[in-house]
């Protein structure tokens, strides 16, 4: 059963200052999109998960011709505020508003785990395309074992049981994606934009957790939410010692380039 898309309308007001857009990715990553992205100067793209801007801004800066849409009419309303002049569309990705062979590329940026019906968004993307278009999906690698995937994993353990689950409802994985795209006849290529590294306190971890700003710990039920945040500082003080102490932390963002 296909579960229901995760609008964003509860974090308009708290996603710019929690999804935060690194150095490398502000200035590389973005560059990298645009130039996979831009068949010719005049392409018209379209960024599925656009929210309040964080990527379509500055590509906007950049000159790209782009159009927005997004599920959350708050999120779009945020992005608004800031540009005037951005085109934005309120519109589920499993249901585009748009004809079909319109865009010359496409972009979703770590969006699809939330999309329930991601399958038929993906023949979405499709449909919308132009032939010889491309669809560039982004996201974004950490090292598993680091101090954030360790922390984020003991939650998701304590978070799971009967009643209560931190999943999401789209894609599980990007193996899971990949599948699918390639069952479609698309061809994939991966390409590694830029590597860089993050000092990561687990007591940031911890309190990003428990605000409850991002989108899994959304549906775990009070009772259950506040015994896992409670289990996770006692069990973080039992392996790190001092949790305000930053810990390295590798990132990697990536680019897959698809074609239909």
């Amino acid at each position: 059963m296909t579960r229901t898309s995760r609008a964003f309308d509860r974090a308009a007001d708290s996603h710019d200052q929690t999804r935060l857009l690194p150095e490398p990715i502000a200035s590389a990553g973005i560059q990298a999109i645009l130039a996979n992205l831009h068949t010719r100067r005049s392409a018209l793209l379209l960024e599925v998960g656009a929210g309040t801007g964080r990527i379509s801004l500055p590509l906007l800066e950049r000159g790209a011709n782009l159009v927005g849409c997004d599920l959350s009419l708050p999120m779009l309303r945020r992005q608004h505020e800031k540009s005037a002049a951005a085109r934005l569309s309120q519109s589920d990705a499993a249901w585009l508003p748009f004809a079909a062979r319109q865009f010359d590329g496409l972009l979703t940026i770590h969006v699809l785990h939330l999309v329930g019906g991601w399958r038929q968004a993906l023949r979405e993307f499709a449909r919308v395309l132009r032939p010889g278009g491309v669809y560039v999906n982004s996201w974004n690698w950490q090292g598993r074992g680091d101090v954030d995937d360790r922390l984020r994993q003991y939650w998701r353990s304590r978070a799971a049981g009967p009643g209560a689950d931190w999943r999401r409802p789209g894609v599980q994985s990007r193996e899971e994606l990949l599948a699918e795209v390639r069952a479609m006849g698309a061809s994939v290529a991966e390409l590694l934009v830029t590597r860089f590294y993050l000092e990561i306190a687990p007591i940031d971890v911890i309190g990003s957790i428990a605000s409850r700003h991002y989108s899994e710990t959304w549906d775990v039920p009070a009772d259950v939410f506040d015994r896992s945040v409670s289990e996770l500082r006692a069990w973080a003080s039992q392996e790190y010692g001092d949790l305000s102490r930053p810990l390295p932390a590798e990132r990697r963002f990536l680019l897959d380039v698809i074609r239909f």
